[in-house]
């Protein structure tokens, strides 16, 4: 009988087969590959960038940031943490995100031998106190700069602002087709529906051929579930047919509303046929296909989005719909409505349980305890921040090697808000713990922190300690050099109050007991940061007391009673 020889493919023969498919546009391909390296060798800083890359390529800079955060946590070696510095710096510079960019930047100047412009990272300004103000003249370039100004506004929420800037485009102008379109989207927005149609109606009476008033009068019509009128005007968008991206892109959502499936694979197509590889897009179009009766099509198009977007996406949840063989799926770019509510209720379910149950979750002792870990994992990819800070709170009860990983994971993920990563700090930090090094993503920069705590810390009464609590995640979260004033401040908290041998609180001086009386946590922290950070500016009172808010009479009296006249506030 003839043997057969195992064909197993090394690191190195994924990573040459990704490069080459990459290069060959094969982009599904390429990460694949890279993902089967990785599952080789999970701290491979090559694999890693490579992936990094692929997805920056797709502009999926989100997944491709937290691909090479993943890698940090890693703590690969100099040379590979340069390597994956550099990649962040020019995926914060395609986002337009130049502060963060030269942060990772300036710890590589030197070994890319980089000459950082003095002003990087800066904010500009194009109106100069006492200089030139530049005057539009009322042309079209004057209002193209009233649109830009407008979608400024729309975005800061201030529509009445943006309406009113847009009444002054004249109705000759060619910007006027845009400038109706925010109007009807501000509109939109206030939920002021009635206002929406009959502005549209106006605008079409002038305008007939206006696709984006078209569409936004289908969709007003939708919210007020007059179906018929809103396939009316869909009958009318569709008379042409469209090949502009934009113009596709405007129709898209309508027709996925309107369940126009036939519409919908066939603009979907269009649209991934320039831009390849776009999540939303794809499961649209594999939803639209499911509905026509297309399964086994759009179960491929579906695995397409697994095997590309992973676990950022919903693809595994509609593959086991699919499974389940319904009649038609309804269309979503996340998850359903309906399975949201369902993963609420059980996450509910564990907000609810007793220590001894949590316990049990924690520790993965059952199917059950799998299914309501991956809920929680979930849940942290979900953008409800309530739920979060809830979860925390729950797991910070007991503690299993499953949370610990868990928590850290988390630490470096994306858009880490300061309550959150606060919660999930010291929930790693369990009684009597001292010292803790862990990674860290906070305002999108990645910081290796190694944390030691002041002797008194676990001892201290209840304002001073959770004013040094507050304390030390400023400082994580804020400073771009966290270690450095971390220490400062334990220093400083150890030269007030330390732990005598028989374990009571010793304090530095008899004046410092009245600390025990303070009730302003606010005002303690902010007096701590002063002195931490009092060599870093001349004024660091002043800016203290505005950054916080504080009252000038309490801050200085409390900083009085803590470090006296030896430096001065002033």
């Amino acid at each position: 009988m003839a043997q057969i020889i195992g064909f197993n493919l090394s690191k190195e023969d994924y990573l040459n087969l990704a490069d080459k498919a990459f290069k060959d546009g094969e982009t599904e391909k390429s990460i694949s590959y890279l993902d089967k390296a990785l599952s080789i060798d999970e701290r491979s800083a090559e694999a890693s960038i490579a992936l990094a890359i692929v997805y920056a390529s797709l502009g999926a800079f989100e997944i491709s940031n937290a691909t090479l955060f993943k890698a940090l946590a890693k703590h690969p070696c100099a040379d590979d943490r340069d390597r994956i510095f550099y990649q962040l710096a020019l995926n914060f510079l395609d986002v337009n995100l130049p502060d963060v960019a030269e942060y990772y930047l300036r710890d590589i100047a030197d070994a890319y031998d980089l000459q950082l412009p003095e002003d990087m990272g800066e904010a500009t300004s194009d109106a100069q106190d006492g200089g030139f103000r530049v005057i539009y003249p009322k042309g079209e370039d004057y209002y193209e700069m009233l649109i830009s100004k407008a979608y400024e506004l729309v975005r800061e929420r201030k529509l009445d602002e943006a309406i009113a800037l847009m009444d002054e485009v004249d109705p000759r102008s060619k910007s006027k087709a845009a400038a109706n379109h925010i109007v009807l989207v501000c509109l939109m927005i206030k939920n002021d529906i009635d206002s929406v149609i009959a502005n549209a109606q106006k605008m079409l009476a002038e305008d007939g051929d206006n696709l984006a008033v078209k569409c936004s009068l289908a969709t007003a019509y939708l919210a007020e579930d007059k179906i018929a009128e809103s396939y009316a005007v869909l009958d009318q968008i569709l008379e042409k047919d469209y090949t502009n991206m934009d113009e596709i892109l405007m129709i898209l959502p309508l027709l996925v509303n309107l369940e126009m499936h036939a519409e919908v694979v066939k603009y979907t197509k269009r649209v991934l046929a320039t831009l390849d590889l776009q999540p939303n897009t794809m499961i649209w179009l594999s939803q639209a296909l499911y509905n026509l009766g297309q399964k086994d099509e759009a179960r491929k198009v579906m695995l397409k989005v697994r095997t590309i977007f992973g676990e950022y996406s919903p693809a595994d949840y509609f593959l086991q719909l699919y499974k389940q063989n319904p009649d038609k799926v309804a269309y979503s770019m996340n998850l359903p409505y309906v399975e949201k509510v369902a993963r609420y209720k059980d996450l509910d379910r564990f907000l609810k349980m007793q220590p001894q149950e949590v316990l049990q979750i924690v520790y993965g002792l059952d199917e059950e305890s799998e299914h309501m870990q991956k809920l929680i994992e979930w849940a942290f990819a979900d953008d409800n921040e309530t739920l979060k800070l809830l979860l925390v709170e729950k797991l910070d009860l007991c503690t299993s090697k499953w949370v610990c990983d868990f928590l850290r994971r988390q630490l470096i993920s994306t858009d880490l808000s300061f309550e959150l990563m606060d919660k999930m700090l010291f929930c790693l930090v369990q009684d009597n713990m001292f010292r803790l090094t862990f990674d860290v993503v906070a305002q999108d920069r990645f910081k290796s922190i190694d944390m030691v705590l002041p002797s008194a810390f676990f001892k201290m009464n209840e304002t001073l300690h959770r004013a040094v609590r507050c304390c030390v995640s400023d400082v994580v979260f804020t400073d771009e050099e966290p270690n450095i004033y971390l220490a400062k401040l334990t220093n400083i908290v150890n030269s007030i109050v330390t732990i005598d041998d028989s374990g009571k609180l010793k304090y530095a001086k008899p004046k410092l007991k009245r600390i025990s009386t303070m009730r302003s946590v606010r005002t303690l922290i902010g007096v701590l940061l002063c002195k931490v950070y009092e060599d870093d500016a001349d004024d660091m009172r002043n800016q203290t007391i505005e950054r916080y808010g504080l009252d000038e009479g309490t801050f200085d009296k409390y900083y009085k009673i803590i470090f006296g006249d030896e430096d001065g506030i002033e």
